[in-house]
């Protein structure tokens, strides 16, 4: 990284970061990713969020893990439902994404996400795979 850049600790910041380390320039990593070059320069600015779906083809062209790029090691873990979510969101999916894994509504997600429903056994096996990033 250049001196002259500051250390940047944010999604973009490290979209950057990982992006210059592999000698890229934004139009490399349009082409090897399909985004277009003003997305990627207004995610590289942090003007705007990278979408998980996006975050994953990202991570893949980069070489660096969905969880990095989108800083979600600062997210909170102490419920159950915070948990799902940064699962969710360190796999790279959205909630409809994640949804459809389940075979349940995008509600239903973030209601455990929001704790105002607890997982059933039927989901808690396919879900414990998802919950295995916090396993030490």
């Amino acid at each position: 990284m250049s001196p002259a850049l500051p250390e940047d600790d944010t999604p973009g910041g490290r979209l950057r970061r990982a992006r210059l380390s592999k000698n890229m320039l934004l139009v490399d990593l349009a082409k090897a990713t399909g985004l277009s070059v003003v997305s990627l320069r207004l995610a590289d600015q942090n003007k705007t969020a990278i979408t998980p779906p996006n975050l994953r083809v990202l991570a893949d062209a980069l070489g660096v893990s969905v969880a990095y790029l989108g800083c979600f090691e600062n997210l909170p873990e102490e419920t159950l439902g915070q948990q799902i979510k940064k699962a969710r969101l360190y796999h790279g999916y959205t909630k409809v994404g994640f949804a459809r894994i389940f075979g349940l509504s995008a509600r239903m997600i973030q209601g455990w996400e929001k704790d105002e429903y607890l997982p059933t056994e039927k989901y808690m096996t396919t879900l414990s795979k998802f919950l295995k990033i916090f396993e030490k």
